[in-house]
């Protein structure tokens, strides 16, 4: 039976509740592997939670059934919702473990809680988040984000930069590479033998003809040599329609807001992020650490469950 690693995430934040919760409802195809630390997770059940305690019987000595542990024994008490360097290095030591997982072949897949950029920051790790940090440790420079929700299915061109860096970073190569990514993991992973695409442009009314801008002049060159390769890939279309009627297996969106925006509003607690192009399968929830609500018990664990879920059929498609 496959392995699935699930990384805890920022110790101060929700992940190692949302996994306790997601607990009972997970391995039914693949054996979790909870990667954090221990004295956390005690602390979760013991606080103001509807955990149930028989669901996480035995996970201090490494197993409990259908569950695998491997506690790193890094933090010993942690303040919810208040993050900090030692968090920032706690969540970077979970996601360099599963990666051992990975890379040895005890795993199939990682799924990974929420951590925090500014921890990571405060902690001198030199990346911005998940998707490059597990990009450069797989040694890939090609890899793509997706959000994905059980309705529609969206890849970002650019990621976490500034705005007003967006439009000097939207070039051809970009935009094809998004593209092709996109494509060749809807018939890996997701089965489709002949996924339909379409691409977002970036200005308003996909730049009215070039009045309101001419990246769409770039983004159809990229379209039209995807096509080229026999992708069925239309666009460039204004952003403000294209999401209205979902009539296709996944979107190319331009900048982060514009493709995680509507894929949030249709389905928030379904939508999984994925990262393409790797040479392994990840996936995490859509959302992030929940500082507001971290050590409250309300966390909502569905967007992980999805995540889980997401994996494994991902890993279970996977071509060799």
């Amino acid at each position: 039976m496959n392995r699935i690693a699930i990384t805890m995430g920022d110790p101060a934040g929700i992940g190692g509740e949302i996994i306790l919760k997601a607990l009972p409802r997970l391995g039914d195809r693949s054996i979790p592997v909870i990667v954090g630390d221990m004295k956390v997770f005690e602390a979760l059940r013991a606080g103001p939670s509807s955990l149930s305690p028989p669901s996480f019987k035995g996970l201090g000595q490494g197993s409990a059934e259908d569950v695998e542990f491997v506690d790193l024994g890094f933090m010993d008490t942690v303040k919810p919702g208040v993050s900090d360097r030692r968090c920032g290095e706690a969540s970077y030591r979970y996601i360099r473990e599963a990666l051992k997982l990975i890379f040895t072949g005890e795993a199939s897949a990682i799924v990974t809680c929420p951590i925090s950029k500014a921890s990571l920051h405060l902690a001198g790790i030199p990346f911005p988040g998940h998707t490059e940090l597990l990009a450069h440790a797989a040694g890939v420079d090609s890899y793509v984000m997706m959000l994905a929700n059980p309705r529609m299915r969206v890849s970002l061109v650019t990621i976490h930069i500034p705005l007003k860096d967006v439009p000097s970073r939207i070039t051809e190569e970009g935009v094809f590479r998004t593209i092709a990514i996109t494509g060749r993991s809807l018939r890996e992973n997701f089965s489709m033998e002949h996924p339909v695409i379409k691409v977002c442009g970036l200005n308003p009314h996909a730049g009215e003809q070039g009045i309101m801008g001419d990246e769409e002049e770039i983004v159809s060159r990229a379209i039209l040599r995807a096509r080229e390769t026999g992708m069925d890939v239309t666009g460039p279309y204004p952003g403000d329609s294209l999401f209205h009627h979902i009539d296709c297996d996944a979107y190319i969106a331009m900048y982060h807001d514009q493709g995680l925006i509507p894929v949030k509003t249709t389905d928030f607690k379904h939508t999984v992020n994925i990262t393409l192009g790797l040479p392994f399968v990840r996936t995490s929830p859509g959302h992030g650490t929940g500082f507001d609500i971290a050590g409250k018990g309300i966390a909502d664990p569905a967007s992980l469950i999805e995540a889980y879920r997401t994996a494994e059929a991902m890993a279970g498609n996977a071509r060799p």
